[in-house]
C-alpha cells in the first residue's frame, strides 16, 4: 500500500515472542507476555577525540610562565632573582640601586656606566670614562679606565689599551692586535687573535688555532691549539687571585691619541 509504514521483526527478550514494529521505534510492549523492552539498537558511545590546548590557552600559558634572570649586587654580591624585563632592581641585602638596561656606545663618551646588562662599544665608539662595570661588554672602538664584567667580555680591534681588566670570561676575536699595559684578571680566557699582555687567569687560558700571546701567565691551565703562538713565562697556581679580590690600581687612566694604529708582533 502507498505510503504504509516500514516495519521489522523484533524478539521479545523475555519470551521470546516475535512481532513486527515500526522501524526506528525506540521501545514497545511485549503481546506475548506484556512486559516492556527496548527495540532500538544499543550503541556504544561517541568516542571523543584528544585534542590539543586551543592556541589562546598555549599563548597564555607560555606569556604567563615565570621568566626570571639572576642578580648579583656589584656592591654586596648578593644574588636575587628579577623578572627579565625589568629596567632596574634593588639590592634587598644593602639597598643599592642596580641598572639592568642595556647600553650602545656609538660616539665620544666620558659616563660611567654601572649596569647588569650589555655593553656594546662600536667601531667608531670611544668609552673614555674612569669607570665600567656591566653583566657583559662587547668592545669594537677604544675605552678607557677600569673595565669589571661579571660575564664574558669580547674584544675586536687593534692598537694599545691602557685598561684595566676584570672580568668571568674574556674572549679575544680573529684578527685582533691588542697591547695592555696593565695585567688582565679573568676566569677564563679564549684567544683567537694576537695578544700582548701579563694574564692572571683563575681557570683555563685558551690560544686557538689562529691565536698568539706574548707575556707572563699565571693560570691553573693552558691550552695552546696547533697553530696558535706563545712568548712568555708561565706558571701554573691554584693559589691565583680570583678577578672580584683582585687588587686595584687607583690611578686614573686614559688611553694614548694614537692607540688605535696596527700593531705587530715580532
Amino acid at each position: 500500500m502507498f505510503g504504509s509504514i516500514k516495519k521489522i521483526p523484533t524478539e521479545c527478550p523475555h519470551c521470546g515472542f516475535v512481532q513486527n514494529e515500526p522501524a526506528g521505534l525506540i521501545s514497545t510492549y511485549c503481546r506475548g507476555c506484556g512486559d516492556h523492552y527496548s527495540v532500538a539498537p544499543r550503541t556504544p558511545p561517541p568516542v571523543v577525540p584528544e585534542t590539543k590546548a586551543p592556541f589562546r590557552k598555549a599563548v597564555r600559558e607560555k606569556l604567563l610562565a615565570p621568566n626570571t634572570r639572576r642578580v648579583v649586587c656589584h656592591k654586596c654580591e648578593h644574588p636575587h632573582e628579577v623578572h627579565a624585563h625589568m629596567p632596574s632592581t634593588v639590592c634587598p641585602a644593602c639597598g643599592t640601586p642596580i641598572t639592568l638596561q642595556d647600553f650602545e656606545i656609538l660616539g665620544h663618551s666620558t659616563r660611567i656606566l654601572q649596569t647588569r646588562g650589555t655593553v656594546h662599544v662600536g667601531p667608531e665608539g670611544f668609552l673614555n670614562a674612569t669607570r665600567l662595570v656591566c653583566g657583559s661588554a662587547f668592545i669594537e672602538g677604544r675605552v678607557a679606565g677600569k673595565i669589571t664584567c661579571s660575564d664574558t667580555l669580547r674584544l675586536r680591534g687593534s692598537g694599545l689599551c691602557r685598561a684595566q681588566i676584570t672580568t668571568r670570561t674574556l674572549i679575544v676575536d680573529r684578527n685582533t692586535i691588542l697591547r695592555f699595559t696593565s695585567t688582565i684578571h679573568a676566569d677564563e680566557i679564549v684567544i683567537r687573535g694576537h695578544v700582548e699582555a701579563d694574564v692572571e687567569c683563575v681557570g683555563t687560558l685558551h690560544i686557538g688555532r689562529y691565536g698568539g700571546l706574548e707575556g707572563n701567565v699565571q693560570a691553573r691551565a693552558m691550552v695552546v691549539d696547533k697553530g696558535g703562538q706563545y712568548a712568555g713565562e708561565v706558571q701554573v697556581s691554584t693559589s691565583i687571585i680570583r678577578p672580584e679580590t683582585a687588587p686595584s690600581e687607583e690611578r686614573e687612566i686614559r688611553v694614548l691619541p694614537g692607540w688605535q694604529t696596527s700593531l705587530a708582533f715580532g
